[in-house]
């Protein structure tokens, strides 16, 4: 039995030193390609196939933090991707898209017919805004679309690649503070990211593909994502 465990350790220590091997191996080919000047095209589209993508990393971990802002009631585009999973009692989905089965609204975000008054307690809008023809009237109608007390958590790109036709804007923090107040409404802004993230992302890398300890140190100056808390507390919602 002795022998047996000893066996048993030894075969985990394999394990994890092969283990421990193969991702050293992976990230040593990443940086040959990635410092390699020559280079145009990136690894992958987004990062899918290779792990976590970066710029949803970053969307995650802003999420996390407002978590509690996310109850009852909550409207989120395209799928429940992160409502069910922070929090919400009831989930609705909102997408343009009429073949989309999970959606539960079908409009357009900025048609002021498309979201019912006064009837959801938080919205979850991440990476949607760069595809609307208006952001300021969508912001205005899901600012309208809350309760008192209720909150939009939104992100927006700064940095990414172009996806497909419909693909139109990209905010630094003070853009999207200034497109906030244009549609009539309050909130706290943050950038999140570094250079190092902005190229990676683009680069079509995976945080899997980077120290995870250099994704977390945020320059202000070149965020790859942008996130804001609008409404709140107050007990007047989104609108001031």
């Amino acid at each position: 039995m002795v022998a047996e465990k000893r066996s048993r350790r030894s075969i985990s220590s394999a394990a994890r030193l092969l283990a421990e091997r193969s991702e050293i191996a992976r990230r040593a080919a990443f940086r040959v390609r990635w410092g390699d000047p020559s280079r145009v095209e990136p690894l992958s589209k987004w990062g899918h196939t290779r792990g976590t993508v970066i710029d949803r990393w970053y969307i995650d971990r802003f999420l996390s933090t407002q978590a509690h802002r996310v109850h009852g009631r909550v409207l989120e585009v395209k799928e429940d991707r992160y409502a069910s999973r922070l929090g919400a009692e009831r989930v609705e989905v909102l997408d343009i898209d009429p073949l989309n089965s999970a959606a539960t609204v079908v409009g357009d975000v900025c048609e002021p017919t498309t979201l019912p008054r006064a009837a959801y307690d938080a919205a979850v809008v991440t990476q949607v805004l760069q595809f609307v023809r208006d952001p300021v009237r969508a912001l205005d109608n899901l600012g309208s679309s809350l309760r008192a007390g209720g909150t939009i958590l939104l992100t927006v790109p700064a940095v990414s690649r172009v996806d497909g036709t419909s693909d139109r804007w990209r905010w630094t923090p003070q853009g999207l503070t200034d497109t906030i107040a244009a549609a009539g409404l309050t909130g706290t802004v943050v950038g999140m990211g570094n250079a190092l993230a902005c190229r990676a992302f683009l680069f079509g890398a995976a945080v899997e593909d980077v120290e995870e300890s250099s994704l977390d140190v945020t320059d202000p100056d070149q965020p790859l994502v942008v996130g804001a808390v609008i409404g709140g507390p107050e007990g007047t919602g989104a609108h001031q």
